[in-house]
């Protein structure tokens, strides 16, 4: 997958917003799940708080994309931390796995930062799922989020620790009103977040009809939102790290990615042939960018 149109760039609009809160419940507290292993909310995030930035997967290409993605963050108020080696580069990635690694400990470690972003998607992510201090993650709970290749992380330390996490536009991302109001109801509010709103964009044009909801299958579910990119999912599949889909509503994204691998060849006959659906057959799915043939549709999904 190209690394250029692979950062998998965050679903924008409706889809978007879908996806933002892995949890849609507040922030701040501490709850049970039905397998008995304790859910850990992190503390909202406030104007003003201190706030890591991290590069996890690939290298920024140009040293001017860190300063855009730490002055994305600063538009909601925070004070921006940068990671020891963010703009380190080790082949294709922001630095060797234990470097990279290593930067999202010490965010956790750290007293002072309250919440940790990733500076862009790519590759590379899986690669330190075994390097990350889980127990130092769960006594020190935080916001973490991102999107893209950022799924193995928010996943990884969901299961791991039981914090949620949240799945979302990454630094370098270029997001609009609608994501950021968003944003701010998912983890910078106590309020309950409540119905997603629907896309602002209205009428017929090409860019109403890209963030138009769609009802595939009609009806009602309740369950926690797990899930995350496509691609990413599955690459977990088997592991100690392998999203927990039971009782849950899952959401999928992904971009630049063949139909046939969308449909019955790979990705979506290794979630059916893996979990158990009769359990957890609930899904949102997002616009899946970058398809090459343009005659596929979700629809088909």
């Amino acid at each position: 997958m190209n690394y250029q149109t692979s950062r998998r760039q965050f679903l924008a609009g409706a889809s978007g917003a879908i996806a933002l809160a892995t949890s849609l419940v507040r922030a701040d507290e501490t709850v049970a799940q039905s397998s008995n292993k304790s859910i850990i909310k992190p503390a909202v995030l406030k104007k003003g708080d201190k706030v890591g930035m991290v590069a996890p997967a690939s290298y920024s290409f140009e040293p001017e994309d860190i300063k855009i993605a730490k002055e994305v963050i600063e538009q909601y108020g925070f004070e921006v931390e940068l990671g020891a080696h963010i703009a380190s580069q080790y082949g294709y990635l922001a630095g060797k796995d234990v470097e990279r690694a290593s930067d999202i400990n010490e965010m956790f470690r750290r007293p002072d930062i309250r919440g940790i972003f990733t500076f862009s998607g790519g590759y590379g992510s899986s690669r330190l799922l075994h390097l990350l201090d889980y127990e130092l993650i769960r006594q020190n709970p935080k916001v973490i989020i991102g999107h893209s290749d950022i799924t193995a992380l928010v996943l990884a330390i969901h299961q791991k620790t039981g914090l949620i996490t949240f799945h979302g536009s990454s630094s370098l991302s270029n997001v609009g009103n609608y994501a950021i109001a968003h944003f701010r109801r998912a983890v910078m509010a106590t309020q309950n977040i409540g119905e997603i709103a629907k896309s602002p964009y209205s009428g017929t044009d090409d860019e109403a009809r890209k963030h138009r909801l769609v009802t595939i299958v009609s009806g009602q579910a309740n369950g926690q939102l797990v899930g995350g990119n496509l691609s990413l999912v599955v690459n977990l599949l088997g592991t100690r790290y392998e999203i927990d889909t039971k009782d849950k509503i899952l959401f999928l994204e992904d971009i630049g990615e063949e139909p046939y691998r969308l449909s019955h060849r790979s990705h979506v006959n290794a979630i059916i042939f893996s979990w158990e659906i009769t359990s957890s057959f609930r899904f949102c799915v997002g616009t899946f960018r970058g398809l090459s043939s343009q005659r596929w549709r979700i629809a088909k999904f």
